[in-house]
């Protein structure tokens, strides 16, 4: 922390403590950036000096912690009131209720998929799947055991996850289907530990698709699992708050790119790559980003491909202030940022990477029957292998029928759209029947 004296302060600034009670102030937070001329002249009226925190400051006036995380800097939760001891804000990560079911329909189309054994694609994902998902397992555990420990406040053992990364790495390059059924079938149920896997794997996989190996390439794993793990210090609240945020809850939930680098300055296997890009995730090419307005070459690679992969995770998933997208859908509005949020060549390179229509996508037919993509089909990428969910009226098929495209029987059959993953109420069953 810094002490200034109130003709000091900034818009920008992030105010730790005042030199007087907060009980004087009316202001909803306990801790916040300088948004507003008002907020500014409130702090000279009632008091002389003030603590800044330089590392949840914004622009000029940021700069990233030296001696690890100061927990006592966590803003006070938005239900307290002010004089009251705050609630814990910390996020428990739990799993749901129905998740033993769950997991019988999600291994029951796991069998079903190791059963596709008449070609020789189908036969080569059966046995890659077999060869992971122990793998996936491990990995998934250990990250749901880390974000735990974290979000208790307490140091975690990150080597057994870098291991876990290596043997996803090495999947994705051997047939990156697999890695992408068992992230599809194996969801938690909590945004922020899927949202983690989400944004790891397509991280994995875009920087194999450009080339990128070894050591580098567990990194950009790596910032994609903990990109976001300064979140456990938000107020809960905040998080899951459904209209539009105010502008001190916004300055708020930006200073989660600090606390992400303060837990992760405290692991000692974490590279300076990892916390670099970690701190730059939210810049974006055009200068537009946060914390400190970086653009072009000035964010790096990493950052780039982790903001841009963690844009798209999360335009799938469903969000309080949105809807989720289709796949096609999300491709086609960060095209529209290319040159702008994003550099245009790495969107490009992208698209190429996870295709029009990956494995696990649910996709509508011009007959009108849904589906899931269980195939890609590589050389005519719009007629993969489909597994029909829902007849052309919309009610759930009895049996798995599988549709293959590219075959002439079905030549008059075609993909009409890509489906957002909660279509026709089908993710309350995660895609599976019965």
């Amino acid at each position: 922390m810094e002490i200034i004296s109130v003709g000091e302060l900034k818009i920008g600034m992030f105010v730790s403590e005042p030199d007087c009670p907060w009980a004087e102030f009316s202001f909803a937070l306990q801790g916040f950036v300088i948004s507003t001329p008002d907020q500014v002249e409130t702090f000279r009226r009632k008091c002389r000096f003030v603590s800044i925190d330089r590392s949840r400051s914004l622009d000029e006036h940021y700069a990233p912690t030296k001696h690890g995380r100061d927990r006592s800097l966590k803003a006070a939760p938005l239900t307290a009131a002010v004089g009251e001891e705050p609630a814990t804000a910390r996020r428990r990560f739990v799993a749901p209720p129905d998740a033993e079911p769950r997991q019988l329909r999600r291994l029951r189309f796991l069998n079903f998929l190791h059963a596709q054994q008449e070609s020789e694609p189908a036969r080569e994902l059966a046995g890659e799947i077999a060869h992971i998902e122990p793998r996936y397992e491990l990995l998934t555990h250990s990250l749901f055991d880390a974000f735990d420990v974290i979000a208790r406040g307490k140091d975690v053992d990150l080597v057994s996850i870098r291991a876990g990364l290596r043997d996803i790495a090495g999947s994705l390059q051997r047939n990156p289907d697999a890695v992408l059924w068992l992230l599809r079938l194996k969801r938690r149920d909590e945004y922020s530990f899927d949202h983690a896997m989400d944004v790891a794997v397509t991280m994995l996989m875009l920087g194999s698709h450009i080339g990128w190996r070894g050591p580098q390439l567990i990194d950009l794993g790596m910032i994609g699992l903990f990109q976001d793990v300064g979140k456990v210090e938000l107020p809960v609240d905040l998080l899951s708050k459904q209209s539009e945020l105010s502008a001190e809850e916004r300055q708020l939930v930006r200073s989660h790119v600090a606390s992400s680098m303060e837990i992760l300055l405290s692991q000692t296997v974490v590279t300076n790559n990892v916390v670099l890009a970690v701190a730059r995730h939210h810049e974006r090419w055009d200068g537009s980003g946060y914390p400190q307005g970086l653009k072009f070459e000035q964010i790096g690679k990493p950052a780039e491909i982790a903001g841009l992969a963690d844009s798209f995770c999360a335009m799938l998933r469903d969000k309080p202030y949105r809807s989720a997208l289709g796949h096609q859908e999300a491709l086609e509005e960060l095209h529209g940022l290319r040159g702008k949020q994003f550099n245009g060549a790495l969107i490009e390179q992208f698209v190429q990477c996870v295709g029009l229509y990956p494995i696990g996508t649910l996709v509508e037919l011009n007959s009108g029957e849904v589906g899931v993509v269980i195939q890609q089909n590589r050389v005519q990428r719009s007629r993969p292998r489909i597994v029909v969910m829902l007849d052309a009226d919309k009610q759930r098929v009895r049996n798995y029928r599988v549709i293959d495209l590219r075959v002439d029987a079905h030549a008059k059959l075609r993909i009409a759209k890509a489906l957002p993953h909660n279509a026709y109420g089908l993710a309350a069953n995660d895609y599976y029947l019965g």
